[in-house]
C-alpha cells in the first residue's frame, strides 16, 4: 500500500471539481483536520487505483523469484510482474534456490516497460550450478533466478521549501528518479516541470526509501512550499485518483439507502451538488487505468 497519495490535497483542490471540502470533519474548523481528512480520501484513492491495475502505480522496489530456461546464447529472458521497470537493482541466480550467485552490476535490456533480457554471469563468472557453457548457464537449462526490480512511476513530494533559482529539490522517496528524467511539480499556480542533471547519481533503491536532494540540470523557476507532488505520473492516472476521490465526496448520505458505501467520512460537499452519485466517475476512472493494468 502506498504511503503517499498520488495526488496532494492542494493539487486536488486547484481541479475544477467545484466540490466543498471544508466540511469533511463536520463541527471542525481547522483546516489542517479538513485537508487531512482529504488527503485520507486521497489515499484510499491511489490505493484503489493500484488496486484495478493490479500493481503498484507509484515507483517502488520489489523482489520477484522465479525460474526461466537460458538461450542458446546463455541469455535469461522473462517478464517483469510490474510495470514500467525502471531498473533492475539486483540479480542472483543457480541450479538451486538455496545457493543462488549473486551478479554484480547486471546488464539488462528492457522492452515494452517489462520484459527483461538479463546476461546470466560471463566467462569469467563463476556461479551455483555444476556446469558452465557459454554465459553461465546451461543454454535451455533451467535456472532459479531472483530479481530486484524498480517499477512504477515517480510519486513524492518536496519535504522542504525550494527558492527560485534553486538547483536542486529534496523529495521524500527518489525511487524511480532517473538522471536526465523530467517531473512535475505540481503546486496550484506555479507548476512547472524540472530535469535531473545527468550527473546525478540516484541512491540505492530502498524499500525503506529516505529524503534526499536531487541535483536539478536547471534552476527552479518559481518558488515551491514544501507538501507538494513530484510527479512522473502520466496526468490522466492522476486524473483518475482525482475522479475516485470525487466519487468518495459524492456518495449518497449515509442514513440513506447507499448504493456506493466505500467512505467512512461525512461530508458537506453533496449539500451543493447536483450529481445523484459518483458511479459514473468511477467508470470514467476505471476506464483510463485499463490501459496501465498489470499484464501477467
Amino acid at each position: 500500500m502506498t504511503a503517499t497519495p498520488y495526488v496532494s490535497a492542494a493539487a486536488f483542490r486547484a481541479h475544477p471539481t467545484y466540490l466543498d471540502t471544508t466540511g469533511l470533519i463536520p463541527g471542525d474548523p481547522d483546516p489542517d483536520v479538513q485537508t487531512a481528512a482529504l488527503t485520507n480520501l486521497l489515499l484510499e484513492a491511489s490505493t484503489w487505483a493500484d488496486d484495478v491495475c493490479d500493481q503498484p502505480l507509484g515507483a517502488h522496489l520489489y523482489t520477484q523469484s522465479t525460474r526461466v530456461r537460458a538461450d542458446r546464447a546463455g541469455m535469461l529472458r522473462l517478464h517483469a510482474d510490474h510495470k514500467p521497470v525502471r531498473a533492475v537493482a539486483s540479480f542472483s541466480y543457480g541450479s538451486s534456490p538455496t545457493s543462488l550467485t549473486a551478479v554484480a552490476s547486471p546488464q539488462v535490456w528492457v522492452e515494452d516497460d517489462a520484459n527483461l533480457v538479463l546476461t546470466a554471469g560471463g566467462a569469467s563468472t563463476a556461479w551455483a550450478g555444476s556446469l558452465q557453457v557459454g554465459f553461465g548457464a546451461s543454454p535451455g537449462g533451467e535456472v532459479f533466478a531472483r530479481l530486484g526490480i524498480v517499477a512504477g512511476y515517480v510519486a513524492t513530494q518536496l519535504t522542504t521549501p525550494v527558492t527560485a533559482g534553486a538547483t536542486s529539490i529534496t523529495v521524500a522517496d527518489p525511487t524511480g528518479i532517473e538522471a536526465g528524467g523530467r517531473y512535475r511539480i505540481w503546486e496550484p499556480g506555479v507548476e512547472e516541470t524540472v530535469t535531473v542533471s545527468p550527473l546525478w547519481q540516484a541512491p540505492a533503491p530502498s524499500t525503506i526509501p529516505a529524503a534526499t536532494s536531487v541535483l536539478l540540470a536547471n534552476p527552479v523557476a518559481y518558488d515551491h512550499e514544501a507538501g507538494h507532488d513530484v510527479s512522473g505520473m502520466p496526468a490522466d492516472l492522476r486524473l483518475a485518483v482525482i475522479k475516485y476521490t470525487m466519487a468518495l465526496l459524492m456518495r449518497p448520505d449515509s442514513t440513506a439507502e447507499d448504493e456506493f458505501p466505500d467512505a467512512s467520512t461525512t461530508s458537506s460537499t453533496r449539500g451543493k451538488e447536483s450529481r445523484p452519485t459518483g458511479l459514473g466517475l468511477i467508470s470514467e476512472a476505471r476506464k483510463i487505468l485499463r490501459s496501465y493494468q498489470r499484464v501477467r
